[in-house]
């Protein structure tokens, strides 16, 4: 057996329960469900060996912690011991999810955490899980513990010589326990650690069966999913404001049309057109805010001046365009998110600033880079609370708008800062350097 300085009697005893305990149940609990219903106090005896054997893990995590070689290594990890923990009520956003999860009411649950990740491990009736997640995600932690980030699951199995622990079908080993953990240790510091192991001792290779290498944390990959989410949660509020859209004007458009149509008095060909002519309006609208051909055949300067004189014409909100370079053509999704910054950018303004005047600027103080501000001088509001708002439900679009600086800083340097104080109006700021 592997040196790992730990007393692991205790946890032997609870993977390798003794045939010679009297066993109460003689049958794997699946054939039970089958034959005779699981009563509430079967249910808390499994969970209660879950929970055991839980409290030897972080007995064990804990150990490892404390007694590690490599001092101050650990200093920053935050240990938070095991306890029952109710699963709060879903994020707005991901409400529709829920209903698909099926989780239960509450986790037995202890986690580590250092600035970047955490280790996240929970039980419940029939498994213990260990995630690793990104420690900005724990507020919301079942629903930030999707598959991809399932490092090890151990399972509990009922048989006639009574509960067993097993992965991937084959019983659990102390030692391989101690391993597990181990790795999960290592995978919250994945730039320090290659092999995703950190005690030197675990090294030498294990007799059969053997385990698959542990695959290393990246987190770049944590937040490629983080950000294939967002885009994903961006597409679906997308959808929804386009039948918003279509379903408040073109279809309340075409229904009041069919009543005047099937009224009394029969609308002249003149008054056909008119409204057949406000119902292509509007719908070409729509089009250009969620397809901008301008952008494609004209440029950004073009697209944006249309997007002030639209503006213009709903709210009657003075706009002005002030180029001082002239724009190169850019790349077509570079371009993209630019313009939908500063459509974002204008919305908000109209909306929520009463303003009575709106600029947008755009200049080149440097060869290759480019400023796009967005002003107005309105109410404003209080920036300092930008910094506490910075979850996908935050309001005003502000989120949508970091999301694509983010997108487009995968490709050059992009800077978006907002300014503004009560009753001094407000400014977008978005800096791009296409060097």
């Amino acid at each position: 057996m592997v040196n790992f300085h730990f007393d692991a009697r205790k946890l032997a005893k609870l993977l390798f329960p003794a045939k010679s305990v009297e066993i109460k149940r003689t049958v794997p609990l699946e054939q039970k469900t089958q034959t005779a219903a699981v009563t509430d106090t079967d249910e808390k005896e499994i969970f209660q060996v879950a929970v055991e054997l839980m409290d030897s893990l972080y007995e064990a995590l804990q150990h490892r912690v404390e007694n590690d070689k490599e001092q101050g290594r650990f200093k920053s990890l935050e240990l938070t011991a095991p306890k029952h923990i109710k699963e709060p009520d879903s994020p707005p956003h991901i409400n529709a999810l829920a209903s698909k999860r099926n989780l239960p009411k509450s986790f037995y649950r202890f986690r580590a955490k250092n600035d970047a990740l955490c280790l996240s491990v929970r039980a419940s009736a029939h498994a213990i899980e260990m995630y690793i997640i990104p420690t900005k995600e724990i507020v919301f932690l079942s629903y930030a513990e999707f598959d991809t980030r399932l490092k090890y699951k151990l399972d509990l199995v009922h048989t006639k010589y009574g509960h067993t622990w097993m992965r991937n079908a084959e019983r659990v080993r102390v030692e391989e326990i101690l391993l597990l953990l181990d790795r999960c240790l290592s995978s919250l510091y994945p730039e320090e650690d290659k092999e995703g192991i950190s005690d030197p001792a675990l090294h030498k290779p294990l007799p059969a069966p053997k385990l698959p290498r542990a695959q290393k944390v990246d987190q770049h990959k944590l937040e490629v999913q983080n950000l294939a989410w967002k885009i994903v949660q961006q597409q679906e509020e997308t959808k929804r404001r386009v039948a918003r859209d279509l379903h408040d004007t073109v279809i309340a458009d075409l229904l009041m049309l069919k009543r005047y149509m099937s009224g009394d008095r029969a609308l002249t060909n003149e008054e056909l057109l008119e409204t057949l002519d406000e119902v292509v309006e509007k719908l070409r609208d729509i089009c250009n805010d969620y397809a901008p051909r301008n952008l494609q055949d004209w440029g950004l300067k073009v697209s944006v001046e249309g997007l002030l004189e639209r503006v213009e014409e709903r709210s009657g909100i003075s706009c002005s365009l002030d180029v001082e370079t002239e724009l190169p053509r850019l790349p077509e999704m570079i371009q993209l998110h630019i313009f939908r910054i500063i459509q974002e950018a204008l919305n908000n303004a109209e909306k929520y600033s009463t303003a009575s005047q709106i600029t947008v600027k755009i200049e080149e103080p440097s060869e290759g880079c480019y400023i796009f501000t967005v002003s107005d001088n309105g109410a404003g509001y209080d920036a300092s609370i930008l910094e506490e708002e910075r979850t996908d439900s935050g309001g005003m679009g502000m989120s949508s708008m970091r999301q694509r600086a983010e997108i487009m800083r995968s490709l050059h340097p992009v800077q978006l800062t907002f300014a503004s104080r009560p009753g001094q109006g407000a400014e977008v700021r978005l800096e791009v350097n296409t060097k």
